[in-house]
């Protein structure tokens, strides 16, 4: 019993670090779609600090991800 609800746990965990990574991932898209558009030297640079910052999330996230996984598995990205 002990074996499945740890299982299962780990399951959940793997379960909400993907969803922390995936909107990691959406949010960072959308931030670079958007720099485009700005025209304000301030904020283009606020923007690209953000970026930054949520790019070193993003490669935080991914990493929790891959503690999850089982042994063995690894996952890869192009873009980190």
């Amino acid at each position: 019993m002990k074996s499945a609800l740890k299982s299962a746990w780990t399951a959940t965990r793997r379960a909400f670090a993907w969803y922390a990574m995936r909107s990691l991932e959406i949010n960072l898209a959308g931030m670079i779609d958007t720099l485009q558009t700005v025209r304000d030297e301030d904020t283009r640079a606020a923007m690209r600090l953000a970026i930054a910052m949520t790019c070193k999330e993003l490669c935080r996230a991914r990493a929790n991800y891959n503690a999850l996984l089982p042994a063995g598995q690894r996952r890869t990205w192009t873009l980190a």
